[in-house]
């Protein structure tokens, strides 16, 4: 399913505009990437793009991980994969707390299916952003791509920059952009990785076969 046609669809729902369909779409197609996790889908737009790239394909799976609240927004991602009749490449997860839980529970399964390609936009902490990274980088097969999304996103230019948890930060925490952190300081410093390049606002990087 072409990126314009999911664009259609979704047309200016957050978090993921055109433009960037249509690179995820090109990136996940070029590379064959059919074993994909998402961490944070919000609507699902992103997932939509995501799944679209796989139904080209014809072939492949997304796992898709975010909080009980994503279940909550109109319309939610069960409503935009449905209608775009995209059911049979994703299956979902709402989580309590955070997607980090899920991911163990996959680390635990012996039996599990490692991904070809993750997109992490969530959470977009140090913690939460670099132990997702720290728990990826044993769920991704050899050869396999991240994605960081928001390498410059800072808590006081947010819409969270007026709660209680941000203003309890310190400034530079505050200031700091946090998953771009994570990229230079955890990512580009693995020895696991390689081919680390910045486009627009995602970082990318491959752990080598």
């Amino acid at each position: 399913m072409k990126p314009s046609v999911v664009h259609a669809y979704v047309k200016d729902l957050p978090y993921m505009e055109l433009e960037q369909g249509e690179r995820i779409f090109d990136f996940i197609v070029s590379q064959q990437l059919v074993n994909c996790l998402e961490l944070g889908f919000y609507q699902g737009v992103s997932s939509a793009y995501i799944a679209g790239a796989l139904h080209e394909m014809g072939n492949g799976k997304l796992v898709t991980i975010d909080t009980v609240l994503a279940r909550q927004l109109q319309p939610n991602i069960e409503s935009i994969i449905g209608g775009l009749g995209l059911e049979e490449f994703v299956t979902y997860y709402f989580e309590p707390s955070s997607y980090t839980w899920r991911l163990m529970k996959f680390l635990r399964d012996s039996n599990f299916k490692k991904f070809d390609f993750c997109y992490i936009d969530g959470g977009h902490s140090w913690d939460t952003t670099g132990f997702a990274y720290f728990l990826v980088s044993r769920l991704l097969k050899p050869g396999g791509w991240i994605i960081f999304d928001d390498l410059n996103w800072t808590h006081q230019d947010a819409a969270v920059c007026n709660t209680a948890r941000v203003k309890a930060m310190a400034d530079d925490e505050k200031s700091a952009a946090q998953v771009g952190l994570v990229y230079e300081l955890l990512v580009k410093r693995d020895s696991q990785f390689t081919d680390f390049f910045i486009e627009g606002s995602w970082g990318y990087a491959r752990k080598q076969g």
